[in-house]
Parts: C-alpha cells; sequence; structure tokens
C-alpha cells in the first residue's frame, strides 16, 4: 500500500518529502498555474499523483477545462492522474475518461463515487486503477466500503484501488488499498490538534501544546521558531508516522485473505 500526503504547495511537499519514501498527490487546481514545481519534482523521480481537484473547485463554484488539465498532465510529464471527474454525475465523468484517452492519448485513473450506484461501477471494473472518493466529511463510509468491495473482490480481484482523502485508521486497515491519501498529516496546522503514532502502532489525538511537548522529549527544540516553522516539523513529523503506519499495514495485509468483505450476510 502506498500513502500519498495531499500536498497544496511546494513548502507541504518539502515538509512530507524531507525523508522517503518520495510521494506526494497534488491537486490541478492548486498548481494549475505552478507546472515548473511539478517538472522539477518529476525531474526529481518523485512518485507524483495528480487530482483534477474537481472536488477543491467546486467548493469554490470554479470550473476546470478538461482541455487545459490534459496540457497540464502532457506538459509536466507525470505518469499518474486523474480522470476530470464530475461530482455526482457518473455518466459524464465516463465520458470525460474516454475523451482524455481517445482525444488526448492519456491514460488516466477513474474515480467512483460514494452515492453511483453498483451498476455504474460495474462499468468500471475492467480498468486496471479505480479511485474511490466523495466520502470526505461523509457519514455511512463503512457501508458503502464494504458493498463496494464485495462487488469489487467478486468481480476483478486484480484491479489496484486508490482511496481519495482516506487515512482513517479503521478503513485502512478493513480493505485491501493499493494507495490512499489525505491532507490528515496537517492537522495540527488547521486545527489546532494531531494524532500520533506510538510503538505499538496505535494512534492518539492531542492539542498543540501536548503535541509539541511529545516532540520535545524527543529532542526537538522549538525555541526561537516563528509558527511556519513549528508548522514544517508538525507536518513532517505526521506524514512521516503515516509513511510507516501504512508500511506496517502493507506487511499485515500479506496474511489477510480478506474474505470477510465477501461472505457477510445482508439485510434487507
Amino acid at each position: 500500500m502506498k500513502y500519498y500526503p495531499a500536498v497544496v504547495d511546494e513548502y507541504e511537499i518539502t515538509s512530507s518529502c524531507l525523508l522517503p519514501p518520495f510521494r506526494f498527490l497534488a491537486s490541478y487546481h492548486y498548481f494549475k498555474k505552478k507546472q515548473d514545481v511539478i517538472k522539477k519534482y518529476v525531474n526529481l523521480f518523485y512518485d507524483i499523483f495528480i487530482d483534477s481537484g474537481a472536488f477543491s473547485a467546486d467548493n469554490c463554484d470554479a470550473s476546470i477545462d478538461i482541455d487545459d488539465y490534459c496540457e497540464f498532465i502532457l506538459d509536466t510529464g507525470v505518469r499518474k492522474y486523474a480522470t476530470l471527474d464530475v461530482i455526482g454525475d457518473p455518466i459524464k465523468t465516463l465520458e470525460n475518461h474516454k475523451y482524455m484517452q481517445e482525444v488526448h492519448g492519456l491514460k488516466p485513473m477513474i474515480t467512483f463515487h460514494m452515492g453511483s450506484t453498483l451498476n455504474d461501477l460495474d462499468k468500471l471494473l475492467d480498468f486496471e486503477y479505480l479511485a474511490l472518493g466523495g466520502m470526505v466529511m461523509k457519514g455511512g463510509k463503512f457501508g458503502h466500503l464494504d458493498a463496494v468491495w464485495d462487488h469489487i473482490l467478486r468481480s476483478n480481484k486484480q484491479i489496484k484501488v486508490h482511496g481519495f482523502g482516506l487515512t482513517n485508521v479503521d478503513i485502512i486497515e478493513r480493505y485491501p488499498w493499493h494507495s490512499v491519501d489525505s491532507s490528515s498529516f496537517k492537522g495540527c496546522k488547521r486545527f489546532g490538534r494531531q494524532t500520533i503514532l506510538w510503538n505499538d502502532f496505535s494512534w492518539k489525538s492531542m492539542d498543540e501544546d501536548a503535541y509539541q511537548k511529545h516532540m520535545q522529549k524527543l529532542g526537538l527544540d522549538f525555541e526561537g521558531m516563528d509558527n511556519k516553522q513549528k508548522w514544517f516539523v508538525y507536518d513532517h513529523y505526521c506524514a512521516q508516522s503515516y509513511k510507516l503506519y501504512v508500511a506496517h499495514i502493507s506487511e499485515t495485509h500479506k496474511h489477510k485473505d480478506f474474505n470477510y468483505l465477501t461472505q457477510q450476510y445482508k439485510l434487507f
């Protein structure tokens, strides 16, 4: 399983990728005028995943031109990128996917959104890659994911599945992801709270003061740091924790058959 920290600028790329593995997810919505930044890390052989940014654009009442998005992908030379999805419209999303393939010669990863039907999912199961999305800040994730994974494992066990915005510990452990991403490593900077990884691979949430004291015990000195410098340390430390945790879960998944996802009794 791969973990991609979701970044919005080069500062976050640096903080989350100070140590290997060197990979990140960047949204076209935030980087469409920063092609040189993406090219820089492509040339450094970073594992970069470009998301169309449809979710972020939708929240800002903005729109994304599909041809501009495709030109950005071609210009930067990234090799992993998502289809320009249309929130709430699986038919248009599939049309965009085919357009990117046929008109621009690209091979994007299509997204299946929460709220779409299993009939919509059936149309996507012959692809090599599939992303599951539309679950940020929504309830009912486990019921949705159980049904989707049951369908996937019965139809095409070889498909590689990415989880957009999914680093919830229980979700990572329960399903056989190929990769996941989220911006959760920035929790302390954004919300004043952060979760930290303990030696037994459990997680504990704490406020910024407790988080800083914890890191001081590890030898970090925050004396004289401004907020930007502190946030850099927070982000780096938490991103590394997610990398370590995902590596651990990847090993445990090697010994799981996930049959429990296809042997559930459904109540009607």
